[in-house]
């Protein structure tokens, strides 16, 4: 078999593999493996392994990525972040619609601390639901609307998924975090003013709640301390150029823990759980990124990578038309397969095809991005829907899709947007980072 074609090859039997049950991680390691010990030899392949899984485990940058987990995973256990709900709602809950809203505007402020869309996803399904149900709201607009802003987190600084995408393309994660600020907050706005606007329509999905006194609003907002300061770590430390990413990850985690014993929330059971949470989870990336990497070797190896590369840019399609391709596929991927899967097992051969066609390397992360939300919630995988379920068992999956579907529109309109005004992404790295 020629070698190009053992390439494409592996990806079949790998997606395969995939969709028969198997974990992405596990699928990508065994193509690899078997296909490094056919072209390179066994010696070679286990050569090979050892250096990826080394050189992987003591990359620099990627360590920030346990710190922004365990960061958040300390938030979650000692509910750092289950007051913002209550101070959401006593601003904007007397709107139809406004506990939603209130909902996912908690979900991105949750997102600037954790990074992580399962985590969002499963502490909103479990903080904001139960809520929304006993305000009378329809239930499939209550889960797919939390399950929807779940994905927030990828777009909100700190990101893992910015964080991987800058590790994989080799760019500056800080310039990462600055440019998805806009359309992480573009993104917030148009989920919550969809769900305003739904239920000032249809009143029944989202009765109005009675109006909160100016004493209560102000009581609350010292809940949005900690959050404020943990982002303000973060984000000042890599802005005002004090820290590389993964420092200013260990100084939000160090920020989260001082802030929880302040508050008289952390104890030994917060610290243990949130180390086994966070090393979980860690773990799991890790080891998808290994995958990931050994399944590079093998393309590049088989040379399928730059034939893939070759084959596109002698398309000669314009700007616009790779532009719709990339989304198209993306779209498709997000169908079958989870969101980091899809980032580890793509960049390696779309990066290389983009740089051929000029594309701006930190605008393609965004985008990038924006698309892994949008698999999030993307029928048949949708991973932040089936958190969402293990969550609210007694909520169909339907219904949750069905309630998340405009909210997959509306993605589709912001990645719409950063297409037609890139300058929403790069305008703020150029004038807080620098050229």
């Amino acid at each position: 078999m020629d070698m190009v074609m053992l390439g494409y090859f592996g990806i079949v039997v790998m997606l395969v593999l995939s969709v028969l049950g198997m974990p992405m991680a596990y699928a990508m390691c065994v193509v690899a493996s078997i296909g490094l010990s056919v072209t390179l030899g066994p010696v070679n392949a286990a050569t090979q392994t050892m250096f990826v899984t080394w050189e992987q485990a003591s990359n620099f940058s990627l360590m920030s990525i346990p710190l922004f987990i365990f960061m958040g995973t300390i938030a979650y256990h000692t509910n750092i972040v289950g007051n913002l709900f209550i101070a959401f709602r006593r601003w904007i809950g007397f709107l139809p619609g406004g506990l939603a809203a209130a909902g996912i505007m908690a979900a991105a402020a949750f997102g600037a601390v954790t990074g992580s869309t399962a985590a969002a996803s499963a502490t909103m399904a479990s903080t904001v639901i139960p809520e929304l149900e006993k305000a009378g709201y329809d239930k499939g607009l209550a889960a797919g609307a939390i399950a929807a802003s779940g994905g927030l987190a990828a777009i909100i600084p700190p990101s893992v998924f910015l964080i991987i995408y800058a590790v994989l393309t080799d760019q500056s994660a800080g310039q990462m975090f600055i440019a998805t600020i806009g359309p992480g907050l573009l993104v917030t706005a148009l989920f919550s003013l969809y769900c305003i606007i739904r239920c000032y329509i249809s009143p029944a999905l989202g009765p109005t709640q009675p109006k909160s006194t100016w004493k209560e609003r102000l009581e609350c907002l010292p809940s949005a301390i900690p959050v404020m300061v943990t982002f303000g770590i973060v984000i000042g430390g890599i802005y005002g150029g004090l820290a590389t990413p993964t420092e200013a990850a260990a100084l939000g985690v160090v920020g989260v823990i001082i802030i929880a014993a302040c508050m008289r929330r952390l104890n030994k059971k917060t610290l243990v759980s949130s180390f086994r949470d966070g090393a979980t989870m860690s773990a799991a990336i890790f080891f998808l990124f290994i995958g990931g990497w050994l399944m590079s070797r093998f393309l590049v190896t088989t040379g399928t990578t730059r034939h893939m590369v070759d084959v596109f840019v002698g398309m000669k399609m314009s700007y616009t038309m790779l532009l719709m391709m990339m989304f198209v596929l993306f779209l498709i991927l997000g169908c079958i397969l989870e969101s980091t899967s899809i980032l580890v097992l793509t960049m390696p051969f779309m990066f290389p095809i983009t740089q051929q066609y000029g594309v701006d390397p930190i605008w393609f992360g965004v985008f990038v991005t924006m698309m892994m939300v949008l698999a999030g919630i993307s029928p048949p995988v949708g991973l932040n829907v089936f958190v969402v379920r293990g969550v609210c068992s007694h909520i169909p999956v339907m219904s949750i899709y069905r309630g998340a579907a405009p909210f997959i529109f509306i993605m589709c309109l912001s990645v719409l947007c950063i297409c037609i005004w890139p300058e929403m992404v790069l305008a703020p790295v150029r004038n807080m980072m620098g050229p």
